[in-house]
């Protein structure tokens, strides 16, 4: 159903993938060693911001798994947070067939900048997108996750 992936250098979008990916009770994934994913699942693509260039391993992965039409939710780590940067990730997926449905954006660490980030109110926001993209994808899982705990 929910498939994670990521690319990171530094270890801030692998934080954030296992944020999302354990409010889903999926495991996050390295995109180096992700397979080709079932083309039913909706797919949660993380990636840090290098100089508004797709890492190339995110561009191999894309090629070996057809994205075209294709819905997924984006989330990115960068050091700076620059909305221009960001938006030029954002068109080389689509441009790649993506779909992007839901944005995420925190900051990263960068050198001796933002050593701090992710910060924890950064992961609990990314636990709270995957919770978000979850319900609006499937209310009715939703619905039934709230009669279960009201019956207890």
């Amino acid at each position: 159903m929910f498939e994670v992936v990521y690319f990171s250098r530094t270890g801030n979008t692998r934080k954030v993938a296992e944020a999302i990916a354990g409010e889903l009770k999926v495991t996050a994934r390295d995109i180096k060693t992700a397979d080709v994913l079932p083309q039913d699942a909706y797919i949660f693509l993380g990636t840090g911001c290098y100089g508004a260039t797709l890492p190339k391993d995110i561009t191999v992965f894309m090629q070996n798994n057809r994205f075209n039409g294709r819905k997924i939710a984006l989330f990115t780590t960068s050091g700076f947070g620059s909305i221009s940067e960001r938006s030029l990730i954002e068109k080389q997926i689509k441009d790649k067939g993506a779909v992007i449905t839901h944005n995420f954006r925190c900051f990263g660490r960068f050198l001796t900048m933002k050593k701090e980030h992710p910060t924890q109110q950064e992961l609990e926001s990314a636990r709270q997108f995957a919770r978000t993209v979850a319900v609006t994808l499937f209310p009715q899982r939703a619905e039934r996750a709230k009669m279960t705990s009201l019956s207890h």
